[in-house]
């Protein structure tokens, strides 16, 4: 089991620390994990550094006017902006991109993707819904992630894979080799919400990113 959306406290919204993020999800029988942090590849590399025995896939979240791209796979932090150039970006730099929960916010516009996240469990399943349609119907590769900012949100969304390494993972969902699961219910997503807009407003209402 690997949750392939995870954010640290490398992220302006996250809250814990990759050690303790890979300490809690070992105890619950994953294999490994993705950390996504917004705009900065920090908390992958502190994480690849510092924790043992369990898998970590490098990344990051970029937020674009087509919608949100995880960079997974990328050892450096991914400077573009507009989504075309993101994917081309991530690409030059030896990873995949994967459209992160793209009917959350609205409707994605990206041309060319890798991979779709199918189940977000902070998105409704109204929203999972229509990510896995559009999955098929383009016949992409599919993710699962919690999209965790807290240690009570970890796994609640996940993705079963072979991998022994993070390069071999980035390889199984290239090729589509995946299975995606979810283990919450309604109310983990307005418990989401509710947490995301406490962090909203302690930021003094500025958004990540």
């Amino acid at each position: 089991m690997f949750d392939l959306h995870i954010h640290t406290i490398y992220s302006d919204d996250g809250t814990e620390k990759p050690e303790k993020i890979a300490s809690f999800l070992k105890k619950k029988g994953f294999k490994g994990m993705a950390i996504v942090d917004h705009h900065t590849i920090e908390g992958s590399l502190h994480a690849l550094r510092h924790v043992d025995n369990f898998i970590v896939i490098p990344g990051t979240e970029i937020n674009t006017p087509g919608g949100h791209i995880l960079a997974m796979g990328v050892l450096e932090d991914i400077k573009a902006r507009l989504p075309d150039e993101v994917v081309e970006e991530i690409h030059d730099k030896g990873g995949i991109a994967i459209l992160a929960h793209p009917f959350r916010f609205m409707k994605p516009a990206v041309k060319k993707i890798d991979a779709v996240e199918v189940i977000n469990a902070r998105c409704f399943p109204s929203q999972n819904k229509k990510a896995m349609k559009y999955a098929m119907d383009r016949k992409l590769p599919q993710t699962a992630g919690s999209d965790s900012h807290y240690i009570w949100s970890l796994g609640k969304a996940y993705t079963r894979l072979q991998a022994e390494n993070w390069q071999d993972a980035i390889e199984e969902i290239l090729k589509g080799r995946t299975e995606v699961f979810s283990d919450y219910n309604f109310i983990h997503p307005l418990k989401c919400s509710f947490y995301s807009f406490l962090s909203y407003a302690r930021r003094g209402f500025r958004h990540v990113g």
